[in-house]
Formats: structure tokens, C-alpha cells, sequence
């Protein structure tokens, strides 16, 4: 199959309007992230920021085009690769999934930093926080801890390229040698198909991780990420957002 990439970069202005930016004045550092249709239009947000003597940082998460961009998957902090903490959070874009990314990464933090978000094309600015995302870390930690005393484990496979995980699933059997695995591979992965084996006690998501918080949130079957489940044992030792 061939495919055949075009730019969509969005050709209107993009730049924050005074009510923003005097939102942005009451702090003195903003990590600045955009989704990939406006990355690498923020000049002109750059230089208002300056004016204002706020200070600006950024970085290129893992698998982006280049620094601004964001991605939804981005639910680590760690893996935003930030040198230093911000006071905020200033995402431009429109939607929330992407800036929801950056709530849901701070998850695993002691301190949250709120969220702002800009859309350029409506000019609507906004706010997200832990409140926004209370019903899926609330979830999600109900997930975690239904698993560790789940005797039967489903394994979501998927096949799309970048998302299959199937050799580093196979840890799970190491680290969990009293728990029986059984693998699931498909190319989309629908929860609605996971109530089809009732024997199954928990899910492990290995796909998008995404699928394991804001899906996973409004099915009943306990639903958790790869990566979480090969690091329960030190994800619920730390004080977080997610643990509290």
C-alpha cells in the first residue's frame, strides 16, 4: 500500500489575543506545546510571551516532527523531556485531547501545573486541571489495583505499526508468574469485545496508551497500560495524583 503525506498546517493567525495573554502574565515560566498543525506558527505567540518577560520552554517528546509538538500518547512526563519545571502549561491548538495529554502526564507528580490552552481559530482560551480528568484517574487506579489480584489476564495486541508491543509483553509472564496470560491480537482494539470472555479478570492495554485511560474510563472491565503493569510495584509506592 502506498501512502502519500500532506501538510495541514493551519494558514490563519495565530496569536494570543489580550485577554489571553493576560491570563499567561500571572506566571513567570510557560512550557509552551502546540499540536502539529501550529508548531511551527508561534512566532508571533513567542514574542508576546517575550515582550511580557515571561519565559518560554519547550522540548521534542519522543517520536515528534520537531519541538512545540505534542502528541495525545504523551502521558509521561518524563517523556516530554522538559530541562526544568514550568509554573504552567500554555497548549495552542484546538480540542482538548492533546492539552488533556499534559494533564494526564502529570499524574505520577506531587505538584500539578495547570494547563492553558488557546485555540486559535475560535480564540477561546481555557483551563484544564486534575478535575478534569477525576472520574479517569479514578478509574484508572481502581484498574491497578484489580489486577494484582487477578488470576486470569487478557492481553491487548495490536498490530499497527508503532503501537505493537507484543515482545516487551511477554515480560509480564517474568514478573507475574503466578497469573495466567492469555494474548488478544487484532488491528483495532474494541473493548466492546472484551465482555465476549467473561473469564478474563483484568486487561492490559499495550496499544495507544490512551485506549487505557479515556476508553478504559467508561467500560467496566479493569483496563491498564503495559508500562504501568511491568512498574506497579514502584508506580504505587510514590505519592501522586494517581496514588492519593
Amino acid at each position: 500500500m502506498d501512502f502519500l503525506f500532506i501538510n495541514a498546517k493551519f494558514d490563519g493567525k495565530v496569536e494570543l489575543t489580550k485577554e489571553a495573554l493576560n491570563y499567561c502574565k500571572k506566571y513567570k515560566i510557560l512550557a509552551l506545546y502546540s499540536s502539529i498543525q501550529f508548531s511551527t506558527q508561534l512566532d508571533k505567540i513567542l514574542k508576546q510571551l517575550e515582550k511580557e518577560k515571561i519565559t518560554v520552554i519547550t522540548s521534542q517528546p519522543a517520536r515528534t516532527n520537531g519541538k512545540y509538538q505534542i502528541l495525545g500518547c504523551d502521558l509521561s512526563y518524563e517523556n516530554l523531556k522538559l530541562e526544568k519545571k514550568p509554573d504552567a502549561f500554555l497548549y495552542i491548538g484546538d480540542g482538548i485531547f492533546h492539552p488533556r495529554a499534559l494533564v494526564l502526564a502529570q499524574k505520577d507528580e506531587s505538584e500539578f501545573k495547570e494547563v492553558i490552552t488557546f485555540d486559535p481559530i475560535s480564540k477561546q482560551l481555557s483551563s484544564l486541571g486534575l478535575k478534569n480528568v477525576k472520574k479517569i484517574l479514578k478509574s484508572y487506579k481502581g484498574s491497578l489495583l484489580k489486577f494484582l489480584h487477578s488470576e486470569n489476564v487478557g492481553v491487548l495486541i495490536t498490530l499497527k505499526p508503532g503501537q505493537q508491543q507484543f515482545n516487551p509483553s511477554k515480560l509480564l509472564k517474568e514478573k507475574y508468574p503466578n497469573k495466567t496470560f492469555y494474548y488478544f491480537v487484532d488491528n483495532n482494539i474494541d473493548f466492546s469485545k472484551a465482555e465476549d470472555f467473561p473469564f478474563i479478570e483484568s486487561w492490559i492495554n499495550t496499544a495507544c496508551p490512551r485506549l487505557g485511560f479515556d476508553d478504559a474510563a467508561h467500560i467496566s472491565l479493569p483496563v491498564l497500560n503495559l508500562t504501568d503493569a511491568l512498574n506497579l510495584d514502584k508506580l504505587l509506592e510514590k505519592k501522586s495524583f494517581l496514588t492519593e
